[in-house]
């Protein structure tokens, strides 16, 4: 009996192996067959879409292994458990049937779903009232916890004087001082699970404004020192080349010459990354001839490295021994004056929780850690009715640092008892970052962990894609490997250059990706039909001239999409992926915007649908409407009046600007009949587009 652990590309058949492990514990071997074996199972995945989707695919294989129908998934079955088929299917008729009758038993869950069921047996202990619920939009939270913070600071001295004091020198250092933005930031922190983790006295700690101040103030010196030396030495260097007739565009490279590296060092707001020495710079250093001087430099040049070298070496010297102290006080800087609200941020939202009567998903993973302390984990499950022995978690490289805490004794509880277990996971997929996982759990930890290995731990790779086409997995496999060898080649390199690294860290961060990556090329199934022709294209842009990077984007995947289109792809074939929700609203606007321009010209460009583009205010009848009610009231808003005319020059109908008994009638009409007039008067009846807007 052993953990088995799974890393599993998506398409390699994860689900498959879950619901191969779940059956094979259910219907048991020749020596062992207990219909009610499911008690004993708690199946976990990440979102409750994968929970269905696991539960059915259970409930169905077992259903037709009832029915006696063959299948891959059967034939597995049969060579694991060792069981024959006949045996098999009369097992499943009598598993399928218990299942059904007992089926609150059947434990497939998400983890947040199962802490809030351990949870909720704990209610009095946890200092929760009763009938709370579980709060999963924590933007929510912390929205109305900055705006309630924001009307108590003219109410309270202390925090008034802190937060005018924290904005003040934002301002001097010409950073952000959005307050709501900060107070936001601030909850953002304390919500952290790796702040929880910290303790209740770190946070009192660090919540002492006395004790920050003093702490803030040390850093502060270092950082004017550091800044103020390097400015000395910046100046000095501009000095000595104004006073021989120079300026650092006379060298090579001009504009990006290594001696505009005095002017940046000088700067009187210096941003953290200007000290570092560029390729030039460490070339001049080094005595290269060809950025001190070159045959096309004015007379007498070539003197300057004399005079210069010896400052050049000295801020080098300088920056490699103050530099990484200095990076740490800007970044502690940085920080530290905000959590100086942490207190009061944290009283705020806790209070926002008691009077909704609600908890922040994120609170129940860290209150049942606190519950369970060290040892009471078994005792803390037992109460809830429970006993689980075998644990299949799928998505584990999703799995935090607390969600691993509070469930490894029971896991290691199962494999001493002599069940088993899996988990499946894939570092390549660890996207909920933002939900505190860890992928280092999957990549590292269990592979050392010691009582795993002395229960048995045994790894596994699945690396045969049968979900994608060939030219893709390719694709995928040579992307992957470019990435890896650049991104460690970079880690070399900047490891190599931090003197105060011990030898074994380095080697660590030097094999990091390697280690994490391991096995990550994928194939495709033996014998496998040869796929449809097709490629991936990679662009590059670069910004020149007058034309920036996203032009050069939208007008490139315009080119691409109106050749798609002229080569019979439907626009229902067409999928448009984008990083941020402002990346689709810039790329929304630009085709609409094309769409009007064309008249008709050309390959028409689709609608495009995306989630902004279903809002009301993507909407240019809503938002000519909204316009024209203002306008109605408020005829000296000039920026109004320029954005309403805008619209209806895209109607096609700019004299609606001019027409002013229409303008005076909407004036004195009630709101609901002045939307009916503009919309008779803008002819949008039989508008197919505005109406369900409208």
């Amino acid at each position: 009996m052993a953990l088995k652990v799974y890393r599993a590309s998506a398409g390699t058949g994860k689900t498959y192996r879950l619901t191969l492990m779940y059956l094979n514990l259910l219907l048991g071997n020749s020596a062992r067959f207990d219909p009610r074996a499911f008690y004993g199972i708690l199946a976990v995945t990440f979102t409750n879409k994968a929970t269905d989707q696991m539960k059915a695919r259970i409930l169905n294989t077992l259903e037709s292994l009832a029915a006696g129908e063959a299948s891959a998934l059967g034939n597995d079955l049969c060579r694991e458990t060792g069981l024959p088929f006949e045996e098999l299917v009369s097992r499943a008729v009598t598993v399928h049937k218990t299942l059904l009758h007992n089926y609150s038993w059947f434990s497939v869950s998400t983890l947040d779903a199962f802490f809030q069921r351990v949870l909720h047996s704990f209610v009095m202990e946890a200092g929760l009232d009763t009938g709370y619920s579980v709060d999963t939009d924590t933007e929510y939270l912390l929205d109305k916890t900055a705006r309630r913070m924001i009307t108590r600071i003219p109410q309270d001295d202390s925090l008034r004087v802190w937060f005018t004091d924290l904005i003040n020198e934002k301002i001097a250092r010409s950073d952000s001082w959005d307050a709501f933005r900060l107070l936001r930031q601030v909850g953002y922190q304390a919500t952290r699970e790796s702040f929880r983790t910290m303790g209740e006295a770190f946070a009192g700690k660090i919540s002492d404004r006395d004790f920050l101040r003093d702490f803030i103030g040390k850093y502060q010196q270092i950082i004017q020192d550091f800044e103020q030396r390097m400015a000395t030495w910046g100046t000095m260097a501009q000095n000595l080349i104004s006073a021989g007739g120079f300026s650092a565009a006379d060298f090579p490279n001009k504009d990006k010459s290594f001696a505009r590296y005095f002017e940046k060092i000088s700067d009187s707001h210096p941003a953290v990354d200007s000290f570092i020495p560029g390729k030039r710079v460490l070339d001049a250093l080094g005595g290269t001839q060809t950025v001190w001087y070159n045959k096309s430099s004015p007379p007498g040049l070539e003197k300057m490295q004399q005079v210069l070298m010896p400052i050049l070496g000295s801020i080098q010297d300088y920056y490699k021994s103050h530099y990484p102290l200095y990076a740490t006080a800007v970044a502690i800087r940085e920080q530290l004056p905000q959590m100086g609200l942490l207190a009061d941020v944290i009283t705020t939202m806790r209070q926002v929780q008691q009077e909704d009567n609600t908890l922040d998903i994120g609170d129940s993973t860290y209150l049942l850690s606190q519950l369970a302390g060290d040892g009471n984990t078994p005792f803390i499950y037992e109460r809830i009715g429970a006993g689980y022995d075998s644990f299949l978690l799928d998505e584990f490289q999703d799995t935090s640092y607390l969600q691993w805490k509070n469930m490894y004794p029971l896991l290691v509880n199962g494999l001493s008892q002599g069940a088993d277990s899996l988990i499946v996971g894939d570092v390549k997929q660890a996207i909920y970052r933002w939900r505190n996982s860890d992928w280092k759990i999957l990549g590292e930890e269990i592979a050392k962990d010691p009582q795993l290995i002395r229960q048995g731990v045994d790894f596994f790779s699945l690396n045969t894609n049968r979900r994608s086409y060939r030219e893709v997995i390719g694709f995928i496999n040579l992307l992957i490997d470019k990435i890896l060898g650049t991104l460690s080649e970079t880690i070399r390199e900047k490891t190599a250059a931090c003197d105060n690294l011990e030898e074994g860290d380095r080697q660590y961060f030097e094999h990091l990706l390697f280690n994490a990556y391991l096995d990550h090329t994928l194939y495709t199934p033996a014998g496998a039909a040869d796929d449809p022709p097709g490629y991936v294209r990679v662009n590059t842009f670069s910004s020149e001239g007058e034309d920036s990077v996203t032009l050069k984007t939208l007008s490139a995947l315009q080119d691409l999409l109106v050749s798609l289109l002229s080569r019979g792809y439907d626009p229902s074939d067409i999928l448009v992926l984008v990083r941020t929700r402002e990346n689709a609203r810039i790329i929304t606007r630009h085709f609409l915007q094309s769409a009007v321009s064309q008249n008709g010209e050309g390959f028409q460009l689709p609608q495009v649908v995306s989630d902004d583009s279903l809002y009301l205010a993507s909407s240019p009848a809503i938002n000519l409407v909204i316009s024209l009610l203002r306008l109605a009231h408020y005829r000296h808003d000039a920026c109004n009046a320029r954005a309403a005319l805008s619209i209806l020059s895209d109607f096609g109908k700019p004299e609606v600007m001019d027409d002013r008994e229409f303008l005076d009638r909407l004036r004195f009409l009630p709101l609901a009949d002045a939307f009916e007039a503009i919309v008779q008067r803008m002819d949008w009846t039989g508008d197919l587009e505005a109406i369900p807007y409208l």
